[in-house]
């Protein structure tokens, strides 16, 4: 389970303080939510896509902007989401 932090994911429904069930893995497969591990020691929440010389962590919120991987190594997959569990209001 992963607590959600900030609004990187408000467009895909996933709201800050919402838990998100995460399915440990450390493969996905494009257009997944996935809890990644990169640069930082901080897991973040995004949609993954694999192009064909990187990989795109796409924040599902029109003012943020995606982050580019150049190397696939320098990323850690840590699970997929498949489930957000939210407070109603």
């Amino acid at each position: 389970m992963l607590k959600a932090s900030g609004d990187s994911m408000i467009d895909a429904g996933i709201d800050n303080g919402d838990l998100v069930l995460i399915k440990k893995q450390s493969t996905a497969e494009s257009n997944q939510i996935v809890a990644v591990l990169y640069e930082t020691s901080q897991t973040t929440l995004k949609r993954i896509f694999f192009k064909k010389n990187n990989v795109v962590l796409h924040a599902e919120n029109k003012g943020l902007n995606d982050i580019i991987i150049e190397n696939k190594e320098d990323l850690c997959i840590q699970g997929v989401a498949i489930k957000v569990i939210k407070n109603l209001k």
